[in-house]
């Protein structure tokens, strides 16, 4: 059963906030033990789908890169030379949005009417990008409302993954 009361407060708190990193993770479901759902905020017009723990940690930090913040302490690394252009391709554009120039494409009705649809949420902020890793804290009915920190984008991962739906 979800908790809209909770899940209101979420949502409202998203848009009242000065914290533009925090975001809605919304879960749909689990398919070959692979979590997958959106991430919602309410700085994007749209949803960002994901469709595994792997896929939603680059894309908060694809969110953080478009929002402009937190900044990240390291520039990432590849394989090879080539491999580091086609993402910097990939994301031209997308990166270093001025803070000062966004504004709210969403409020928390539109916010809170995707996420009823989904069979947990939890909201994560991300307070830091240090060591190319992600820093922050996740919080939801799942966490008993409290906020738990992590300290690396793996512990995220494995904190999600481990999600049982009911």
């Amino acid at each position: 059963m979800r908790n809209s009361d909770q899940l209101y407060r979420n949502c409202s708190f998203m848009v009242t906030t000065e914290r533009i990193s925090t975001m809605l993770v919304c879960v749909h479901g689990k398919a070959d033990d692979h979590v997958f759902g959106e991430i919602l905020s309410c700085y994007m017009e749209r949803p960002v789908v994901f469709k595994n723990v792997g896929e939603l940690v680059l894309r908060i930090d694809e969110i953080c890169n478009w929002i402009g913040t937190p900044h990240p302490s390291t520039e990432p690394r590849f394989l090879s030379r080539s491999m580091g252009n086609q993402y910097r391709d990939r994301m031209e554009g997308k990166n270093n949005v001025p803070v000062k120039a966004k504004i709210r494409f969403q409020d928390s009705s539109q916010l809170i009417s995707r996420a009823v649809k989904a069979r947990a949420t939890l909201l994560v902020t991300i307070e830091y990008r240090l060591y190319s890793s992600l820093q922050g804290r996740v919080q939801g009915k799942l966490t008993q409302g409290k906020a738990v920190p992590f300290r690396s984008a793996m512990e995220l991962m494995r904190m999600i993954q481990e999600i049982t739906l009911s």
